[in-house]
């Protein structure tokens, strides 16, 4: 399995930066301008926030914002993906650990669900204002940024698809895949309303939640299917026709 992982991406700031103090200033900046922009990418959508904005937000001159990022464009791709990248490659770790704990035989529905969910409600849960941001983005995606879920989000899938597959033969593979992008959204409210709750972390209800949604997704994937024959053949994506001139 391992050999189908795929390469694990890390964030890296501007390759101008030097050593010392300096870099410390520098990395420390954008990280201010990440944690700005996050907040305010959620609250008012990419078009709701100028450069300008997002300066002030973060306490830096607008220059640094040119100078970190360059763009806004390109400071909203890298706000949106920096926790997805460490989500997905926490995701893709518990993933090779339950396989190798199996050794050889197919993984429990729930373990593979909980090696999906559990990397990305700890992040929502540990960073509030990064849930609202993916619930807007996610509803209204700027074009320019499809590309970059894309590359981000389809080798993971595709590799706990695999491994549900392998799971769940009975579940044809198109209603496999229409399940999971459900259970991936139900995540997504999921988050959300635990972060948007006003009270104390408590780590022992937080568990008690997770455990309550790994149960239920695992279920609604493992079911019977509800549609069959032609009917189920309406749940397979529409081919891609190409345009001609």
């Amino acid at each position: 399995m391992d050999s189908d992982l795929p390469e694990v991406h890390t964030y890296v700031l501007n390759a101008g930066m030097v050593s010392g103090g300096k870099k410390h200033r520098s990395a420390s900046t954008a990280l201010r301008l990440l944690d700005a922009a996050e907040r305010l990418f959620g609250e008012h959508g990419y078009n709701g926030v100028g450069m300008r904005a997002l300066a002030q937000a973060a306490h830096v001159n607008l220059a640094a914002t040119t100078y970190h990022f360059g763009s806004k464009k390109a400071l909203y791709v890298e706000t949106f993906l920096r926790r997805f990248r460490g989500v997905n490659a926490q995701r893709l770790v518990l993933l090779a650990a339950a396989d190798h704990e199996a050794q050889g035989r197919p993984l429990p529905v729930e373990r593979i669900v909980d090696c999906m969910m559990r990397p990305s409600v700890e992040v929502g849960l540990a960073h509030p204002a990064f849930n609202k941001m993916v619930a807007r983005t996610l509803l209204a995606p700027p074009k320019f940024l499809h590309e970059y879920l894309k590359a981000e989000f389809e080798p993971n899938i595709k590799v706990f698809t695999a491994v549900l597959e392998r799971a769940l033969p009975a579940v044809p593979l198109e209603l496999l895949t229409l399940r999971l992008a459900l259970a991936l959204g139900a995540t997504l409210m999921f988050g959300m309303q635990m972060s948007s709750i006003k009270m104390k972390r408590d780590p022992k209800r937080e568990a008690a939640f997770l455990k309550e949604l790994v149960r239920f997704t695992a279920s609604g994937l493992a079911s019977p299917a509800a549609t069959h024959g032609a009917e189920l053949a309406r749940l397979r994506p529409p081919a891609h026709r190409k345009r001609t001139a």
